[in-house]
């Protein structure tokens, strides 16, 4: 008889060192939800069981995260302070960089919006609070700061609520995926009479990529073009929210630019870098070609566009890729421009525009901006949660001091395993280093970060 085959005796450490590897992946939730929604039924029940054992072990289990369903708190009828009030139709972008897209035609040229908008007023230099999207559609839509609570952030009026009360028609057209992350839940109840989202545009190929921008800007002519048959002299707010500039970036292989190029990060940061301009060039014109659309409308000449990312992007400034993970300037500072028909906006409202060309704002001056574009600027220390609200209106003169402002990687709605804090007064920003440090910097005089104040307690 032959010899029955045994084991060997050797460590299989390739198997082992898979098993610690994946183990590692699991553990700090760096298994992309992408794939783990096309994962086996084991896959998934392996990822839940590690991300609720680390919950436990890391003191999270008791802690409410994530977006959820919203229990709006309730606003009263409203009337506005504008006679008529304007049309407001915000725009939202995706992972744009403030360096990406000219604000200020004044500053910079830009063929496609030059040609379509040359009289755009920029919204000074415009920073996100957070480099992730569901906290800056949190700060933007409620005014609230990063720092709230779960329940705050699920109760404040948001933008859509606030217009309804004052007898606006609204509308939320989004290319962005509501089933990532379950984003969808946080404006299932908000005041929305029209949503439309990309599962209802088609063509998602991709779920961070969303549906295709243009089925958002097309539906939103379908939505405006019935809004105008239908509502007389109605106002309208319609959030329009890009998502085609968002990693891997949606780009035409007819429309390519920048050169060389490639969509392999590891080939080369430039050429990785070069992909995304193309993205965002193939965005800005399906963005110029809707603003074409808009300005032939017989309701533009009372109808105000505000044009602004929701976050920006890295490509290794300080280390990084993508967003998410720090608080330098490339995450943060975004695009950020108003162009409006010609009764839409007094004197005294682009004037107090033009004062804030040169000076730093902010997600939360824009929510109180759009707030005042219907006419309750005065109305909104009354609304529900008011006194966790900031943010100044940019349709009032400049204050005479820079507001004291938060930052955060992490929110009630948005918490990554490694966050970080900080605060920007004007052109001094202190952020969050590592654990235990802190960093600051002057960016007036070094605006690409480089040299950090020293010591920190040097920050006035």
């Amino acid at each position: 008889k032959k010899k029955a085959s045994t084991l060997p005796k050797t460590t299989p450490w390739l198997l082992v060192a898979t098993f610690i590897a994946s183990l590692i992946c699991f553990w700090t939730d760096n298994i992309d939800s992408r794939f783990l929604q096309a994962a086996t039924p084991d896959g998934c029940f392996v990822h839940g069981a590690i991300h609720a054992l680390r919950t436990k072990v890391t003191g999270k289990w008791n802690e409410r995260q994530g977006m959820s369903i919203r229990s709006p708190a309730p606003l009263p009828p409203l009337v506005s302070a504008r006679t008529p009030p304007p049309n407001v139709l915000l725009i939202m972008t995706e992972s744009v960089r403030g360096d990406a897209i000219c604000s200020d035609p004044t500053a910079c040229k830009d063929d496609a919006l030059d040609a379509v908008v040359p009289d755009r007023i920029p919204l000074g230099y415009l920073d996100s609070q957070t480099p992730n999207t569901f906290s800056s559609c949190m700060i933007l839509w409620s005014g609230l700061s990063p720092n709230v609570d779960f329940k705050s952030a699920h109760t404040a009026p948001l933008l859509w609520e606030v217009a309804r009360a004052a007898g606006y028609n609204t509308a939320y057209i989004t290319s962005q995926n509501p089933d990532f992350e379950d984003f969808g839940a946080y404006v299932r109840h908000a005041g929305i009479d029209t949503l439309v989202t990309a599962t209802d545009l088609g063509g998602m190929a991709q779920e961070q990529l969303g549906a295709p921008d243009e089925r958002a800007t097309a539906r939103t002519l379908d939505f405006l073009n019935q809004h105008e048959r239908q509502n007389g002299t109605k106002p309208y707010f319609v959030l329009m929210q890009f998502s085609n500039t968002h990693a891997p970036y949606r780009t035409d292989p007819s429309f390519l630019p920048y050169q060389p190029q490639s969509e392999n990060p590891i080939r080369g940061v430039d050429l990785f870098h070069n992909h995304y301009l193309n993205a965002v060039r193939l965005q800005e014109r399906t963005l110029a070609a809707f603003l074409v659309e808009l300005k032939k409308l017989a309701s533009w000449d009372n109808t105000v566009v505000i044009f602004m990312s929701d976050h920006g992007e890295e490509f290794r400034d300080h280390g990084g890729l993508y967003h998410n993970h720090a608080l330098y300037e490339e995450q943060l500072r975004i695009p950020g421009w108003l162009a409006a028909g010609k009764d839409a906006l007094s004197k005294q409202d682009r004037a107090s525009l033009a004062g804030y060309r040169k000076r730093r704002t902010y997600a939360q001056d824009i929510h109180a901006t759009v707030v005042d574009l219907f006419g309750l600027g005065d109305l909104a220390p009354t609304f529900p949660l008011a006194n966790l609200v900031g943010g100044r209106s940019l349709l009032r003169p400049p204050p005479a001091r820079e507001p004291v402002v938060l930052l955060s990687t992490s929110t009630s709605v948005w918490q990554p395993d490694d966050a970080r804090f900080g605060v920007r007064v004007g052109e001094q920003v202190v952020m969050g280093g590592g654990p235990s440090s802190f960093l600051c910097f002057n960016t007036q005089d070094d605006p690409d970060e480089r040299y950090p104040v020293v010591p920190v307690t040097r920050c006035s």
